[in-house]
């Protein structure tokens, strides 16, 4: 009976090794630069800045939070809040608005 203990522990034991290396992976992130279309790497970063979390807000708070960074990205949001009003209409459709920022100076 300790000889088939024995030989479950050895097992269990040089098992060890190959689950680790199994188990083990590594990540990596590339910016496509050997791309054929030189493609690149974008970064961005949306912050919730004065949305009245945390502060007087009268009991309801909404926030929403985007983000699209990059060539032809884009980005949709459908939201809307009231405050202050029993009932209220709010005619949500679905079009889209673009906005088209440009460099004053």
């Amino acid at each position: 009976m300790a000889s088939i203990r024995t030989a479950r522990v050895l097992a269990a034991v040089s098992a060890l090794p190959l689950a680790a290396a199994l188990f083990a992976g590594v990540a990596a992130a590339d910016n496509g630069a050997i791309a054929d279309n030189g493609s690149s790497a974008n970064a961005g970063v949306a912050g919730v800045v004065g949305s009245g979390v945390g502060h007087n807000n009268s009991g309801n708070s909404a926030t929403t939070q985007q983000n699209a960074v990059g060539n032809g990205a884009s980005n949709q949001s459908n939201t809307a809040q009231v405050k202050g009003s029993a009932w209220t209409a709010i005619q949500q459709g679905n079009d889209n608005v673009a906005i088209h920022f440009t460099q004053l100076w």
